[in-house]
C-alpha cells in the first residue's frame, strides 16, 4: 500500500476552501488518509472529496490487480482478496512510517519527497513462496487447479502478512504538486 502512494497519481483539490493547502501539509494528509485512515475528514474538508471513495478505490483496484495476476476474474476470489488486502493495510498501519519535506518550494510547481518505510514485501513473497512450494509438494494437484492454487496463494499471504516486519530502507519519491489556484495536483 505504501508503493501505491508512490506510484498512483493523486488529484487533490481543495474546493470550497478559501485557504491554498501547503504542499507538505496536502502530502501529509494523503498518506495519513491512505495508509493510516488518519486525517480523514481534513482530506474531505480540504479537498472536498470523499476519503471513503478513495480507500474504496484502493480495494477495487487491489481486488481487480490480484484477480489478473493469479488468473481468477470471474469474481469468485473477491471476498478473499478483500480480506487479504484487509490484512494488508492493517499491518501497513502498525509498521509504517514516513517523512515528508519540500524540496522545491516553487510556488507554482514545489517538488515534496515522500520516503516510507513500508512492508518489506520481498521477504514477505520469499517467505509466501515457500509455503506454497510446500503446499504443492504435499498437493501436486494445486499447481494444474487454478482455484486450488489462488487459495494456497492467498492462504500464504494471509499467514505471512500479519507478522510482516518493515523494510530496513527507505523508498523515496520526489511528488510534484503543481497548484493551480484552489486546486492542487500530486502526482510522482
Amino acid at each position: 500500500m505504501s508503493v501505491v502512494v508512490l506510484t498512483a497519481v493523486i488529484t487533490l483539490s481543495a474546493c470550497g476552501s478559501s485557504n491554498t493547502v501547503e504542499p507538505k501539509e496536502a502530502a501529509d494528509i494523503a498518506v495519513n488518509t491512505i495508509i493510516f485512515n488518519k486525517d480523514v475528514e481534513k482530506y474531505k474538508d480540504t479537498f472536498g472529496k470523499s476519503a471513503t471513495a478513495l480507500q474504496k478505490s484502493y480495494k477495487e483496484s487491489f481486488t481487480k490487480r490480484f484477480a489478473a495476476n493469479i488468473k481468477i476474474t470471474d469474481g469468485s476470489m473477491n471476498d478473499d482478496i478483500g480480506e487479504l488486502y484487509d490484512a494488508y493495510v492493517k499491518r501497513a498501519k502498525e509498521v509504517t512510517k514516513y517523512t515528508s519535506k519540500v524540496t522545491n518550494d516553487d510556488k507554482k510547481k514545489p517538488t515534496v519527497e515522500i520516503s516510507v518505510n513500508g512492508l518489506d514485501m520481498a521477504s514477505l513473497r520469499a517467505e509466501r513462496s515457500a509455503a506454497f512450494k510446500a503446499k504443492v509438494k504435499a498437493d501436486p494437484s494445486i499447481e494444474k487447479d487454478a482455484k486450488k492454487n489462488a487459495k494456497a496463494v492467498i492462504a500464504g499471504y494471509k499467514a505471512t502478512i500479519p507478522k510482516a516486519e518493515v523494510k530496513p530502507s527507505q523508498k523515496s519519491s520526489p511528488s510534484k504538486a503543481e497548484s493551480r489556484g484552489e486546486q492542487r495536483t500530486l502526482e510522482d
